[in-house]
This record gives structure tokens, C-alpha cells and sequence, in this order.
């Protein structure tokens, strides 16, 4: 994949087949099952996305690379909204290529574009491949949860 283009888009109905795919590994990962109205209640949230929702789906030239579900929410240390990064996959076939990087810079902008005041997430303590990369992206805290100023 390297040289390749990815892009950034909000998920589209089309998207439905590979993020089940990828959902679903998203979720073993975590060692988690979910009922299948759970699964679809999150797409559906995402597809048409309600108040505070948003879902993106990274693209190479071979398809569907990754997603990202992140929630907007009130904070109570400023009037400006907080976004969490609740879910961040990449297909394993191309971590470490961009794609992950990609749509937390697609966050951060449209962060910045919109007036939030930070992005933030968290991941398992033994998540080593993911902290590789957010240890260069934003400031590891105590709660192993990372901050990104906007």
C-alpha cells in the first residue's frame, strides 16, 4: 500500500458489508460479543448519524482500510465540546501503512474546523501496536487515555 492515497470519508451505506467485516474483528480483538441489534443499532447511529456521532471509514485502492466511531459530548472544564475516539480499526494486512493516522488526523481537523476543545481515547494497556502510534500522535496521560489539544 505504500504511495497509495487513503481517504477519509464518512460511511456510506455501500460501507455496510466491509465494516460488518470489520466490526466483527474489531470485536474479537477485544475478546467481545455483542447481540446482533447491538451491532446494528451502532451502524445505524453512524450511517445517518445522530446528534454527536461520527463515523469514518479510511479507503485505499484496494477498498475499506479501517474505521473510526468517535462521540462528541459536553465537557465540564470548558464550553467547548469533547470528542472520545471510541473505536479505531485497521484492517491488520495494513497497519502501520497510514491509515490509523489518517483518521485521527480526519478527527483532529474536523475538530479544529468545528471549535472542539480536545480528542481524546484510550485502549487496552497491552495494546502495543496501537500505542506506537498514539504515543506519536498525542500525550500519553496517567490513565493510559491520550489527549489531543485542538
Amino acid at each position: 500500500m505504500t504511495g497509495n492515497e487513503i481517504t477519509i470519508r464518512p460511511f456510506a451505506p455501500a460501507d455496510r458489508a466491509a465494516w460488518d467485516e470489520m466490526w466483527s474483528a474489531y470485536l474479537r480483538f477485544y475478546k467481545t460479543v455483542l447481540p446482533p441489534e447491538v451491532s446494528e443499532d451502532t451502524w445505524s447511529r453512524f450511517l445517518a448519524p445522530a446528534p454527536g456521532h461520527v463515523g469514518l471509514i479510511a479507503e485505499g485502492e484496494g477498498g475499506p482500510l479501517g474505521f473510526a466511531h468517535a462521540i462528541l459530548h459536553p465537557g465540564t472544564w470548558s464550553p467547548k465540546p469533547v470528542c472520545y475516539l471510541e473505536d479505531l480499526y485497521v484492517n491488520e494486512a495494513v497497519r502501520g501503512q497510514g491509515a490509523g493516522r489518517a483518521l485521527i488526523g480526519a478527527l483532529a481537523e474536523k475538530g479544529r474546523a468545528e471549535g472542539w476543545l480536545r480528542l481524546y481515547w484510550q485502549t487496552a494497556k497491552d495494546n502495543n501496536t496501537a500505542q506506537h502510534l498514539y504515543d506519536k500522535l498525542a500525550q500519553r496521560t496517567d490513565w493510559l487515555r491520550y489527549d489531543l489539544d485542538l
